[in-house]
């Protein structure tokens, strides 16, 4: 456990750490002018973010964050939000078998599928929101940063995160011309081309046009036949106009969006446990094969086409007005949507007539359709010692999700009334309303201290519909009739007749007064998060900053299977209160060093949990809510460069988290006092450790070259869980070397991702009588070309 002793140790050290930098600065040695350039390119003093909602230099801002440049992310092979996890200490991204992403900052998230779910963890590209976290999916492409900023963001963000934001900073077009080729090619016959075209179209008129595509053959190997699963097939593509009439206002117009016809992913079978004990499973279930032990073998339904068509766009417009010195209006609207249908393998089983069995068997049909619209107003100032930012946003959503569930041969539906039930439909539709007034205060006292706050006031409205449903075959509305009418007659009324009768489609799930029927349901919630910064400058090019802030994640709706109503009850919202103590410092040239220590005390954490839904379906998978628990820990990197062209960082981050009082359901079945047991998906170490080279070879030629190891301590998928549920430790270890003009006209690279093929996985879920394993990417690795045109 974490002690109060190894917080105060590692505050020792990081303090240490901030006064030893301006004592080493006075006994450098000189160091040549181009030297001290070099360097001072590199400096953490140089880097301009934008996590305040205004360009600062990330030496002057009061928050744990991780940036990562366009360089750091070419040379990564960074295409999807799944490579930032590598990337980015204590940032965990799972997948929830339901195309969702799993996202989770310093131990702050929920392993929650539904599409209309919110994440606590919230992104955006360009401080446009992308509302749910399916939207996320294809936002990784011609990039000028990405910004990880951790702790609660709920006052100048829309989106009350609770653990966190990720913001995306698209390159944008520029007053010269330029455009750049990108091609790959790799294992798996992994193949990608992207490229963007950018310059001025008049006077006032710029543009740019930037796309991505990429194909791969399948990566996984069924373990009962001559098969492979997981091909790739991805485009993505942005246009942005920027118009400049005046010195006093801009426009930018921003046009994405991404396709996606890929394999969704197969998982690995690693253990049979039966929902119903009483009712062991059909033999074809027990006596199916297991596929843990490598990192490609799985297997999936035999004639089944995994493949998805998934489509997102956005528009965006952003204007700002200069009213005055020192004083903009900006305007941010946004409008996206969202379309998916896929198929996913849920049980890990492949039956095939060799076993004497041929059908479908645990498999999800996933129907999902969503749209958004978002805008946010607001006016930001800055007179000498004072700098404001108020504001005001809207927020709409709608979300239909529909779940198709196939379970062939499970014991928890076997001769249920007379009928073995085969399939089922999970529906939920909701629409999200919401708005918020904002503002954000930060004082220059002196030149060595600042001191800021702000707060939000959000209210929102969610309108539900939903059920469980018969598929269309009327087998589960005939059990469901006779199930229903059992329950009635027990309680001295009437059978079914006329419309409630269930029929094939409809709703099989049950109101109060045992009358299959949709609920319809309305949550309301309002909230206040907030922020208190003060900022200390005891040296140049060094910050000490201490932070309390309060944030929220709004209350959501299920998607699950049952046979009663009330288990569609809502989660109510999280709340959590935050205190972080942080120093950031590059008074060393080519040294920059940071750290923080953290406590978050939570309230109503929303976890995946176990919730007893009765008769038939029992115990099932969904939301609920953890009424006190608290994560603490601290994180310090650095990055020193000692020589020219040679980088090395490292850092840290050290995650203690722990259950103070809740009693449920674990996934294995009993009820459990869960005091004292630490979340899930939280790692207590996440340490990266990177090392890049670049020397001159001719008097043209740069020769280039790096290595970075990811490293991620064991965690666990679910509360309360045997180590069946565990994610093992593991460790990435990525390459490239290549060379370049030196002028950076183009480059040729080697790259290896995860080269000692270390077999991991990211998450366990449990379907029906299964439990599977939901694998990384084995090794990959191939070669890169990049050329610019300027």
């Amino acid at each position: 456990m974490f002690k109060t002793s190894q917080l105060a140790h590692l505050t020792s050290v990081c303090l240490a750490s901030l006064m030893a930098a301006p004592l080493a600065a006075q006994s450098l040695p000189a160091e040549g002018a181009g030297q001290r350039e070099l360097a001072a390119a590199d400096d953490s003093a140089d880097i301009v973010v934008t996590a305040n909602r205004r360009s600062q230099a990330l030496t002057d801002v009061g928050l744990a964050m991780s940036v990562l440049d366009s360089s750091q992310l070419d040379n990564r092979q960074v295409s999807s939000v799944s490579d930032l996890a590598a990337l980015v200490p204590g940032l965990s991204i799972g997948d929830s078998g339901y195309a969702t992403p799993i996202y989770s900052l310093r131990g702050v998230g929920v392993n929650e599928p539904a599409v209309g779910a919110g994440s606590s963890v919230t992104v955006y590209v360009d401080e446009v929101p992308l509302t749910l976290p399916i939207f996320t999916r294809g936002a990784s492409f011609d990039l000028e940063r990405i910004e990880v900023v951790k702790g609660p963001q709920g006052t100048l963000y829309g989106q009350n995160a609770t653990g966190g934001a990720i913001n995306y900073i698209a390159s944008k077009p520029t007053d010269n011309f330029e455009a750049r080729i990108k091609g790959s090619y790799g294992r798996f016959n992994a193949a990608s081309l992207e490229g963007f075209i950018s310059g001025p179209l008049s006077d006032t008129l710029s543009g740019r046009i930037a796309a991505r595509g990429e194909r791969a053959d399948g990566w996984q190997k069924s373990i009962t036949r001559d098969d492979s699963q997981g091909k790739v097939r991805k485009f993505a593509g942005r246009a942005m106009l920027e118009w400049q009439p005046g010195d006093d206002f801009r426009a930018l117009l921003n046009f994405n969006g991404w396709k996606d016809r890929s394999d969704t992913q197969a998982p690995q079978l690693i253990r049979i446990v039966p929902n119903n004990p009483a009712v062991a499973p059909f033999p074809f279930v027990s006596s199916a094969p297991l596929a843990a032990g490598s990192p490609r073998t799985a297997d999936w339904d035999r004639d089944t086409d995994f493949d998805q068509n998934a489509w997102f766009y956005q528009g965006s417009l952003r204007m700002e007005y200069d009213i005055a010195d020192g004083v903009t209006l900006t305007s941010l609207t946004a409008y996206s949507k969202f379309r998916n249908r896929s198929v996913h393998e849920a049980d890990g089983i492949g039956y095939s007539a060799a076993l004497g069995r041929d059908i479908i068997d645990g498999r999800y049909d996933l129907a999902s359709d969503a749209n958004s619209f978002t805008q946010e107003v607001r006016l930001s100032a800055s007179f000498s010692i004072i700098n404001f930012v108020i504001g005001a946003n809207y927020q709409r959503d709608n979300v239909n999700d529909v779940q198709f569930g196939h379970f062939d041969d499970f014991s928890i539906i076997s001769n249920f009334f007379g009928v073995d039930i085969n399939s089922t439909r999970n529906l939920n539709n909701q629409r999200i309303r919401g708005y918020g007034v904002f503002g954000n205060l930060e004082a220059e006292l002196t030149d060595y201290l600042t001191i800021s706050g702000g707060l939000r006031i959000n209210n929102e409205t969610r309108s539900f519909k939903g059920c469980s449903a018969d598929s269309g075959d009327g087998n589960a509305a005939a059990g469901y009739n006779g199930f229903t009418n059992f329950l009635r007659g027990n309680l001295g009324l009437p059978p079914l007749s006329g419309s409630q009768i269930i029929g094939p489609g409809e709703c099989i799930s049950s109101n109060s007064d045992l009358i299959p029927a949709f609920r319809v349901d309305r949550l309301e919630q309002s909230n206040v998060p907030w922020n208190v910064n003060v900022n200390f400058k005891p040296f140049d090019r060094s910050l000490i900053y201490a932070r309390v802030s309060r944030g929220f994640k709004a209350g959501n709706y299920p998607s699950l299977s049952a046979g009663n109503n009330a288990v569609f009850t809502p989660v109510s919202q999280e709340k959590l209160l935050a205190y972080e103590l942080g120093f950031r410092s590059n008074a060393i040239d080519g040294l920059s060093v940071e750290g923080a220590i953290f406590r978050y005390e939570y309230t109503d954490k929303q976890q995946r949990g176990r919730k007893d839904t009765g008769f038939p379906f029992g115990l099932v998978a969904t939301q609920v809510n953890i009424p006190e628990s608290r994560i603490q820990g601290a994180e310090l990197s650095a990055t020193l460069r000692p020589v020219t062209g040679l980088t090395l960082s490292g850092s840290a981050v050290y995650v203690d988290t722990e259950i103070k009082r809740y009693t449920g359901f674990s996934i294995e079945g009993p009820l459990v006092d869960m005091k004292g047991l630490p979340l899930n998906f939280s790692p207590k170490w996440s340490v990266n450790l990177d090392a890049n080279y670049s020397v001159p070879i001719t008097s043209s030629l740069n020769l280039f070259g790096g290595a970075g190891l990811a490293y991620r301590s064991k965690t666990t998928s679910q509360l309360a869980a045997s180590s069946l549920y565990d994610i093992d430790a593991y460790t990435l270890i990525n390459a490239q070397l290549g060379v370049e003009d030196i002028d950076g006209r183009w480059r040729l690279w080697a790259y290896g991702n995860n080269i000692t093929n270390e077999y991991y996985w990211t998450n366990v879920v449990k379907f029906a009588d299964t439990v599977t394993r939901f694998t990384g990417m084995p090794a990959t690795y191939g070669v890169s070309f990049a050329y610019n045109f300027k």
